[in-house]
């Protein structure tokens, strides 16, 4: 994970990532993954380890790799690194483009336009009261649409996936799966698909969620009205506690890249856990792992 990305999470959600203080308990992870799968799913994977339950013998033949397909995996080794490379390239773009979009005379523009500045005898003065309505009303009209750009690439993106996932499982499905052990992996694959793909969805609605909460998070309410010599000046500090230090020519830039860094993130460490996926299914497993705990013990027995 790249640590710009690190640094974008614990910016726009205030949290760092969490890791396991301790090893995880497998018993536990196992018993919890049982529960996600799909039933019509998880009832061919019974039948498919009870039936090489029921004839041990047909595991000493075929060949050494079980559930591997070559042309699979030449799939794999293909089109995934593309597909990191293109919405990497993308989301370049993307940055620059909104990075444009806020720029400090646009930014300027935009709030004068609409009367988020205005001017009395003491100066000028952000005009909102900043309560949540009237921020959330300032972020319709400035974030929003860099927000929906940002959840337009990450469907795209995922679409592209589930789509060469398709494909992949197509061919492994036929040069793999030849019989009942080497069925037990598709299966297993197939019965997670749809945690998989609720998974998806729900990081697709926090894109928007993460955002505008770190939107409200650069506006302090009840605190004095500040006054600024120049309209640009007030411009400039509309959003600060977005760049405390005043490392950026105006907040929203600060906002900016802290959003494209986090959005560019997560749907590229989505496109890679689906590269990741495939990379440990694809691979399929040896014969002799069916004998991992002696010659006369037949580990995949599913009888109580």
């Amino acid at each position: 994970m790249d640590e710009s990305f690190r640094r974008a999470i614990r910016k726009m959600t205030g949290a760092s990532i969490v890791r396991f203080g301790s090893r995880p308990n497998r018993a536990s992870m196992i018993a919890n993954l049982s529960q996600v799968m799909n039933a019509t799913w998880s009832i061919a994977l019974f039948e498919h380890l009870d039936a090489n339950d029921n004839d041990p013998s047909a595991t000493m033949a075929g060949p050494e790799t079980i559930s591997f397909s070559s042309s699979a995996w030449k799939l794999w080794e293909s089109e995934f690194p593309h597909l990191i490379d293109e919405f990497t390239s993308k989301f370049e773009e993307f940055h620059f483009k909104w990075n444009q979009r806020f720029s400090t005379d646009e930014i300027h523009r935009q709030l004068l336009q609409s009367q988020w500045i205005a001017q009395d005898t003491q100066g000028w003065y952000f005009s909102s009261k900043s309560t949540k309505q009237e921020i959330k009303n300032l972020y319709f009209s400035t974030i929003h649409l860099m927000v929906g750009d940002a959840e337009k690439l990450l469907v795209m993106m995922s679409s592209r996936a589930s789509h060469l996932q398709e494909r992949l499982s197509n061919f492994w499905y036929k040069e793999g799966a030849t019989d009942a052990i080497s069925k037990v992996l598709p299966c297993l694959e197939a019965s997670l698909r749809s945690q998989e793909t609720e998974m998806i969805s729900s990081l697709r609605a926090s894109l928007a969620e993460v955002a505008l909460k770190r939107f409200y998070a650069g506006f302090s309410t009840g605190s004095k009205t500040r006054y600024y010599p120049t309209s640009m000046s007030c411009a400039r500090n509309v959003g600060r506690q977005w760049d405390l230090n005043g490392a950026y020519e105006n907040p929203f830039l600060a906002y900016t890249d802290d959003f494209c860094d986090y959005a560019a993130g997560l749907t590229l460490l989505i496109c890679r856990w689906y590269q990741e996926k495939w990379s440990l299914y694809l691979r399929g497993f040896s014969r002799g792992q069916l004998d991992l705990f002696g010659q006369n013990s037949h580990s995949f027995n599913t009888n109580p």
